[in-house]
């Protein structure tokens, strides 16, 4: 029986919205397409989180080049 992407190493679901999608986090070599995403800022991360799909990756980076630096929130 073949398993179902559900049941594959590469299927995640993102915490955020729930929606399923592909990680390559536990691909060796490491190969995900979040490798081509610009990076959050360290304050941005949750050390505790997991993986976001796609399109919240994309909100949350969008959010963190809006917002001003922490120093500088008033």
């Amino acid at each position: 029986m073949k398993p179902s992407a559900s049941d594959s190493d590469s299927s995640a679901r993102c915490p955020r919205c729930g929606n399923a999608f592909d990680c390559g986090m536990h691909a060796k070599p490491f190969e995900c397409w979040c490798r081509e995403m610009p990076t959050l800022p360290a304050e941005r991360l949750d050390p505790a989180g997991r993986c976001l799909c796609p399109e919240c990756l994309a909100g949350e980076l969008a959010r963190a080049v809006r917002a001003p630096p922490e120093g500088d929130r008033r």
